[in-house]
């Protein structure tokens, strides 16, 4: 089983209006295309979770143009959350296979680092791709992932 994390590009200034509906930078739209272009050949699982925020939906719809999500599910309580909302997400999740997570640090990064102890702070537009071997996600804890991809534009 391989799960695939992806902070998002980066945002425009916060100055304008609300977290939540910051939409990408330019420099955010660069390392969206270029994410894109690394991920085009890849395979990606057909379920993605993502955050419900602007930035992160829009990080996403980079990746749409190739790829074909069949059960992509927009989260509220993926906007800024903390390791434990997604430990808990991800262990209760019901169906076995692959999944793509878009979201925020500092909890997409804790992800990272409980399943691999590895020390990673995930920058904009980062990609990672954990591998658990045969377990599946309600079978992972701490430790029991290898880093077997990453990408950083």
């Amino acid at each position: 089983m391989k799960l695939h994390l992806i902070r998002h590009a980066k945002a425009q200034s916060p100055l304008q209006q609300l977290d939540f509906d910051r939409p990408l930078s330019e420099k955010g739209k660069v390392q969206a295309n270029s994410l894109a272009a690394f991920l085009l050949d890849k395979q990606l699982p057909d379920e993605v979770w993502v955050s419900s925020a602007s930035r992160t939906l829009e990080t996403l719809s980079y990746l749409e143009s190739s790829h074909s999500f069949f059960e992509k599910k927009m989260m509220d309580e993926l906007y800024l959350c903390s390791k434990d909302v997604y430990l808990k997400k991800l262990w209760s999740k019901k169906q076995n296979g692959d999944l793509l997570i878009v979201g925020h640090n500092f909890g997409i990064s804790d992800i990272v680092n409980y399943f691999t102890g590895e020390l990673i702070m995930m920058k904009t537009a980062e990609y990672i791709c954990i591998d658990f071997g045969d377990f599946n996600l309600n079978e992972s804890s701490k430790e029991t992932g290898i880093i077997i991809e990453r990408f950083i534009p």
